[in-house]
């Protein structure tokens, strides 16, 4: 393969590894809400566990 090819192949791939990191990125808010409210359930589910006595 040529240079211009190889040239051709690197740019492509720092541009697309570009475009997933960015995606990633944009998840982080929402994935990071979701987790919030799993770990509030969690401690929910724990805390009644606690209350009522089951071991």
């Amino acid at each position: 393969m040529e240079l211009a090819g190889w040239v051709t192949v690197a740019v492509a791939s720092v541009a697309g590894g570009v475009a997933v990191i960015g995606h990633l990125f944009d998840q982080v808010p929402a994935l990071s809400q979701k987790m919030i409210t799993a770990i509030r359930s969690i401690r929910a589910v724990r805390d009644e566990v606690k209350r009522s006595g089951i071991k």
